[in-house]
């Protein structure tokens, strides 16, 4: 009978362990999870939100202090009841699962341990912002791209791959992936800045003159962010890696103590009785072309769009780079062409674009492009900066349609001719792709054209700026990839 009861007990164990041990690493994975992703779209959002305000372009090394705080901010956020990191979360206790401190025991079984709950009792993640971009870091900017290997596409096996996302691998040690190469080049701070300021001091406005590097390239498209309950930098106070990184303590065995699990292996760095359950949340985003544009907002102001759409063609570069274009407008028709040296696709005397009549109509890829302009005097045709201008392609069959947005400088000559129905000359200037903090999306609307799969294929390659299509310098949006 003791024997069979003996029996029942391990195997009650075992039961309990599966419900209880692994069911809060699996509801701790889980909470961390939605943190981590919140902060990885946060962070790319974030990636170009300081601009210089003499030509609008981003700042690097402020636009990434900027992300990176906004990043450990979104975090703080998910688990806190007032959105009062300071004050404690007073009145519940929201964090990345709950924190169970033990001792050592006895013997290599770690038999006898003395269980204490410590206050605050849940895992409250403070992310390092890891400016310097490690590796191993909290948060890390890079290029990511998709692989067909089901098996898990993070590891030290992975240091030893030559080439990741086209590149060779940059990445060293446990936290190398086969579906993301961190950018090793990180902005330089200006010299009277020594590092971002804490996520909870208010940046310097404006950020100090200088700074090196841009965030623009495809080595800084993607940002990931980890989350982690682990022996990670458990010799260091708090678990923390001060800028780099952090850890919370691992989850140890409760129910799982009572089973046949192995004691200490002397020929190991970890034990699961010894060193408890390692539970990580990763995410990474990833930037994609902007499919639909919001309605542009007065409070908080957001990027207004211009009154007139604009050829792939004639805006395109092969790396992205801006490009500046010397145009011509037809007040009577409203059509824009070009009139400096043409490039394939755009020879000069070739239709740029056109004014329209409501921009607004046109802020859904896949939309028909109006085939005739409005009318567009000089007078009233003003200096236009940064502005979401809708961008269309020839299809292979049907009409022109809109395939994404890209960000443009409308200038128009100083002088207007005498005659109001006289040509006047501009230049139109789209600029390199950055991310929209805002009122932008990459989701595919309920809102698709009815057109044959073909058409609707191409239409998707386009704005994806797929391999052979045309780099139209699309606006760009975070989306979740990991």
């Amino acid at each position: 009978m003791l024997v069979q009861l003996a029996l029942i007990a391990f195997a009650l164990s075992g039961l309990l362990s599966l419900a209880i041990d692994i069911g809060y690493a699996r509801l701790t994975q889980s909470q961390m999870q939605n943190a981590a992703d919140s902060a990885a779209l946060e962070g790319l959002r974030q990636r170009d939100a300081v601009r210089n305000p003499a030509n609008g372009n981003p700042i690097a090394y402020a636009s990434d202090c900027v992300r990176r705080a906004a990043a450990n901010r979104m975090v703080h956020w998910t688990f806190d009841d007032d959105f009062d990191y300071a004050s404690g979360d007073p009145d519940y206790e929201f964090g990345g699962g709950p924190v169970i401190n033990v001792d050592d025991g006895v013997t290599s079984v770690h038999a006898l341990q003395t269980v204490t709950v410590p206050d605050p009792h849940v895992y409250k993640p403070d992310l390092q912002m890891n400016q310097p971009n490690q590796v191993y870091g909290d948060m890390v900017s890079g290029r990511f791209c998709y692989t067909t290997d089901p098996t898990p596409s993070e590891g030290g096996t992975y240091e030893l791959q030559d080439i990741v996302c086209t590149e060779p691998q940059r990445a060293t040690g446990t936290y190398s992936r086969s579906d993301f190469n961190p950018n090793l080049t990180v902005p330089g701070l200006p010299a009277t800045l020594n590092e971002c300021p804490a996520p909870d001091q208010a940046p310097p406005n404006p950020f100090p003159a200088g700074g090196t590097g841009n965030l623009t390239g495809v080595d800084d498209s993607a940002f990931l962010v980890r989350l982690r309950r682990s022996n990670d930098f458990q010799t260091l106070a708090n678990q923390m890696e001060e800028s780099v990184g952090s850890s919370g303590p691992s989850l140890p065995l409760t129910f799982g103590k009572g089973t046949t699990i192995h004691g200490n292996d002397p020929n190991s760095d970890y034990s699961v009785r010894r060193d408890g359950l390692t539970v990580r949340a990763t995410a990474i985003a990833n930037t994609r072309p902007a499919w639909h544009l919001g309605v542009p907002q007065a409070n908080p102001a957001t990027t207004a769009l211009a009154p007139f759409i604009v050829s792939d063609t004639c805006v395109a570069s092969v790396t992205g780079a801006a490009v500046a274009v010397t145009v011509s407008v037809n007040p009577t028709t409203g059509n824009i062409t070009r009139t400096g040296a043409g490039v394939p696709g755009c020879a000069t005397g070739a239709i740029v674009g056109r004014f329209v009549a409501n921009a607004a109509a046109l802020r859904t890829a896949g939309a028909v492009a109006p085939g005739a302009g409005v009318i567009a005097r000089c007078l009233t045709s003003t200096t236009l900066l940064a502005r979401y201008s809708p961008v269309f392609s020839v299809m292979a069959t049907g009409p022109n349609r809109i395939i994404g947005f890209s960000q443009v400088d409308f200038v128009r000559a100083a002088n207007c001719p005498n005659n109001i129905s006289a040509p006047f000359n501009a230049t139109i200037t789209r600029r390199v792709s950055t991310v929209a903090a805002s009122n932008a999306s990459a989701i595919v609307s309920e809102e698709l054209p009815a057109v044959a799969p073909a058409v609707m294929t191409e239409l998707l390659n386009k704005n994806l700026v797929a391999a052979g299509q045309v780099n139209y310098g699309p606006v760009l949006v975070p989306v979740l990839v990991r």
